[in-house]
């Protein structure tokens, strides 16, 4: 007995045709909506603001230099007036963390190296130069002015290297970022108008940091004797912000 055999029918054309249709139509679907998904272009621009704040802090150096004969007498006088400021300023209140040496230094004094004939000579030593100094961060802006009287009356002669700033810089900068941010929008703006395009969403957003601006140097008064308290005119702080936004543009 013969075993009966399966019979394998292919399909139809037809049948073929309307898979290729529907395999066709498929890719060309996926192939637009991953092109509809895609951004047609993107612009990155750059914003930066600033705000300006009252200073509420000062720094300032006071040095006192001495000179003398020899290295130990210009030393004694030196820190006998030293001494003697450091007492004034803690009696004024202010707090020993905010007080700090700095430039110290004991250098030669050297004499005239040229003959009468002028002809070179050898250098000669005639004396020392003592130099010490303390810087102060003062809390209270007011009190930068009687600070400074205080200081020149008590020895200091070579006082300056004065400069504000802000205590709680962060308490203003996002003032500033705001201002950077709609900085980075009017321009990007600008550029697409300009293109015929408008913008989209945000794509990215990046800060390139803030820097609170130090006032400049203000004043130098060596070798000065006060009959009052200087004037002072603090001025303002600049506390500036930048960022590099990148965004979508729609056709």
């Amino acid at each position: 007995m013969q075993k009966e055999q399966k019979k394998f029918r292919l399909p139809s054309m037809s049948a073929l045709a309307m898979v290729g249709l529907v395999a066709a139509a498929f890719i060309a679907s996926t192939s637009v909506h991953a092109r509809a998904e895609e951004p047609s272009g993107k612009i990155t621009i750059s914003g930066s603001g600033s705000v300006h704040v009252a200073p509420d802090m000062a720094t300032l150096v006071s040095r006192v230099i001495t000179q003398g004969d020899d290295a130990k007498s210009a030393l004694k006088e030196n820190s006998v007036t030293m001494r003697a400021i450091l007492k004034d300023v803690e009696a004024a209140g202010i707090d020993k963390k905010n007080i700090q040496t700095t430039g110290f230094d004991i250098s030669p004094i050297y004499g005239n190296r040229n003959l009468n004939d002028g002809k070179h000579k050898a250098p000669q030593i005639v004396g020392y130069r003592v130099q010490n100094g303390i810087q102060i961060n003062l809390k209270d802006v007011s009190r930068l002015g009687t600070t400074l009287d205080m200081l020149v009356q008590g020895g200091s002669n070579d006082v300056g290297q004065v400069r504000f700033g802000v205590s709680n810089p962060e308490k203003y900068i996002d003032e500033a970022r705001e201002a950077a941010v709609k900085d980075a929008r009017t321009k990007a703006e600008t550029y697409a108008k300009a293109a015929g395009v408008t913008l989209g969403k945000v794509l990215s957003i990046s800060e390139a940091g803030y820097n609170p601006n130090p006032y400049p140097e203000m004043m130098m008064m060596r070798a000065a004797k006060m009959d009052s308290a200087p004037p002072i005119a603090e001025g303002q702080q600049t506390l500036s912000s930048s960022v590099t936004i990148t965004y979508e543009l729609v056709q």
